[in-house]
């Protein structure tokens, strides 16, 4: 746990072995879950983490008569934008270990991964998020509490994603698809996407995300804890340059939208210095 306290001419930071240093700005840069959680752990609530923003995605395991996977492969930059913003598609990391996670609740894909995983490749849809989630601190624990509801409208359009997706692979030559709800039989023929929920079933159905966002939101309306610039309203020197300085669902990967925020407020704060 890292302290946090304003002194005179900046701040005072505690670190978890109980040194402590102090500078006159302080930029925080822990994420779009650890900087709110941080913040609030040291009395920095107000509009703090309560507007945690993601991409709801869910993904498929594509079994494919050719070898389309080897060790070390890492990503495939793989990538559908037909409906974007709406939803995307692309290709996620397959590598055996991967794959075994896939087929947890899926027995037959999991019983083919030892010796077919090479034929094997993990694919997703993900949609823009319109909900919020919060970021906790729960008293005991070092670790933060994050909750995301996903709603009606992201579970339709996830289905709907889900469908496409399915018949994008089949259509390429996949042989057998493993969408990642559990019960769910393997997919083989077109027509049997027919049979696919129109929702995506809220129990079955395993979500995830790996774009966080939006937690400690920047502009200069009075709902924004931190400033167009990055700065933490009504704490002087105390900077935000991360993923929680996001606006909204971007529908894409985040990461160059983060780099160029943190570049263009890090040039106004240099300039500003003199």
């Amino acid at each position: 746990m890292v302290g946090l306290t304003p002194v005179s001419g900046g701040w005072q930071v505690t670190t978890s072995n109980g040194r402590k240093l102090k500078t006159s700005h302080l930029f925080l840069c822990c994420g779009a879950v650890y900087t709110p959680f941080l913040l609030k752990n040291n009395g920095i609530t107000q509009n703090i983490g309560d507007t945690l923003s993601l991409h709801p995605t869910v993904k498929v395991t594509a079994l494919f008569p050719e070898e389309v996977n080897s060790r070390g492969m890492g990503v495939p930059v793989h990538q559908v934008k037909e409906f974007a913003p709406a939803m995307s598609f692309g290709c996620s990391i397959s590598q055996p270990g991967h794959l075994a996670l896939a087929g947890l609740d899926q027995p037959e894909l999991l019983r083919r991964v030892r010796t077919d995983w090479k034929r094997m490749a993990i694919y997703y849809v993900n949609v823009l998020g319109t909900s919020h989630g919060k970021i906790r601190t729960v008293p005991g624990s070092s670790d933060p509490a994050v909750s995301y509801t996903v709603t009606l409208r992201e579970l339709r359009e996830l289905a709907i994603g889900l469908k496409r997706l399915c018949r994008l692979l089949l259509e390429t030559g996949a042989q057998a698809l493993f969408p990642s709800i559990t019960g769910q039989r393997p997919i083989t023929r077109l027509a049997e996407l027919d049979n696919l929920s129109p929702v995506l079933p809220r129990q079955t159905a395993r979500l995830m995300t790996v774009h966080l966002f939006g937690s400690c939101r920047s502009g200069e309306a009075p709902h924004c804890p931190v400033d167009s610039f990055g700065n933490l309203k009504g704490h002087p020197g105390l900077h935000i340059h991360d993923a929680s300085l996001l606006c909204t669902a971007p529908g894409v990967n985040p990461q160059g939208t983060i780099m160029t925020l943190a570049y263009r407020n890090t040039l106004r704060f240099l300039e500003e210095q003199g």
